[in-house]
């Protein structure tokens, strides 16, 4: 069946561009500023849930590329893995490298950087850690490194966990409502079980912790994409003439980002700690409430006819979509503030050279290694 849908690429651009956004917002001193551009301001603080975009379209696009040709072999997994890891390896590694350098050599001691008071091995478990992957399980070196590469940490917990399970779900499709239930409490488990025996480097330290930034945690996100994805996979998929899908998912999610913008603007210390603990209330609706959305406009995207399709599926859209990912990684952290001070400050300067920088790093580094590394007979044809 089919397994690429240019409108899905698009949407990942879109998704990138909110967490760029969000993260360029937050130079802005919003209390300061006049009444409209304080609540553009607040609003663009809500795009981090572009994450929760790529959690759900990453367990969509898994589910409808694997699912029909999952095989229970070693060889089968094996091609999976090494797809995988050309898929996110290669550009991680080269950023995290040049990261490293710098901090060795010539430190910005931003906040993503370890201090002068990290001794010798927590500098070496800082790199071991980051070169693993494992890296946000560990609240010390969460965002050491490439800052926003803690998602990857997510992302590689989900594809060592996919295949199994798309075994169980083929089997038994209810028991996706169970599965993130029972992760979640496999991970207050472990938390339970670090912060007693393993109480190093805040390994799984707090609820806050696994709830926001482990796979235990956001694991709903995923299994929504994955509960989609088996959707599209037993059934036709005609073309709809009304984008009544696309409107409900879009609308959902510009209403729920709104919401979430008015809330924290009239209650600014609800998700922090000197305030009330709403922050299980807020994970609870992004990991329930928001995923419906984004499912609704994916299969919106996928099944409908309409202009925003249309602007997803462009050319620069595309493009935009594939270089995403390297844009992802490096518009926060060392290479964003060299950036700012050896050329310019100016975030709107900023975003358009980032923009062209990570065009010009997938076309000749991250394309290339990734049609290097990628197993051979590829497994799919089409990006994920």
């Amino acid at each position: 069946m089919k397994t690429y849908f240019p409108a899905l690429t698009g949407v990942r651009a879109v998704a990138a561009y909110m967490v760029v956004l969000v993260h360029f917002a937050s130079v802005e001193a919003s209390p300061t500023l006049p009444f409209f551009k304080m609540w553009v301001v607040q609003y663009l603080s809500q795009f981090g849930l572009g994450v929760v975009i790529f959690f759900v379209l990453s367990g969509f696009l898994i589910t409808i590329r694997y699912a029909e040709g999952l095989e229970l072999s070693w060889a089968w997994f094996r091609r999976y893995l090494q797809n995988r890891f050309a898929r996110i390896y290669p550009i991680y590694f080269l950023l995290t490298a040049f990261t490293f350098g710098i901090m060795l050599l010539r430190p910005t001691h931003g906040w993503w950087e370890w201090t002068a008071a990290y001794s010798g091995p927590e500098k070496a478990a800082a790199v071991f850690l980051n070169l693993t992957l494992l890296r946000a399980y560990f609240g010390q070196f969460a965002t050491l490194g490439v800052p926003t590469a803690w998602s990857l940490t997510v992302e590689e917990t989900f594809y060592l966990c996919a295949p199994l399970l798309l075994l169980g779900f083929r089997r038994r499709p209810r028991g996706l409502v169970l599965v993130p239930v029972a992760l979640l409490a496999l991970g207050l488990a472990l938390m339970a079980f670090c912060t007693r025996e393993l109480p190093y480097y805040g390994l799984m330290q707090d609820a806050r912790f696994v709830l926001g930034t482990t796979f235990f945690g956001r694991s709903a996100e995923f299994v929504w994409g994955m509960a989609l994805g088996l959707w599209v996979v037993r059934q036709p998929r005609p073309l709809a003439r009304r984008g009544h899908y696309t409107l409900l998912g879009a609308a959902g999610i510009l209403l729920y980002m709104l919401a979430t913008a008015i809330i924290n603007h009239q209650c600014p210390t609800c998700f922090d700690s000197t305030g009330p603990d709403w922050y299980l209330v807020e994970m609870l609706a992004g990991s329930v409430v928001l995923p419906v959305f984004v499912c609704s406009l994916l299969w919106g995207l996928i099944s409908e006819q309409t202009w925003l399709r249309w602007v997803l599926e462009t050319k620069l859209l595309s493009l935009l979509g594939r270089a995403s990912y390297v844009l992802y990684l490096l518009h926060l952290g060392t290479v964003d503030y060299l950036f700012r001070v050896y050329v310019s400050s100016n975030s709107l300067v900023c975003l358009l050279a980032y923009t062209l920088i990570s065009i010009g790093l997938y076309q000749v580094v991250e394309r290339p290694l990734q049609r290097w590394l990628r197993a051979r007979p590829a497994v799919a044809s089409a990006h994920a």
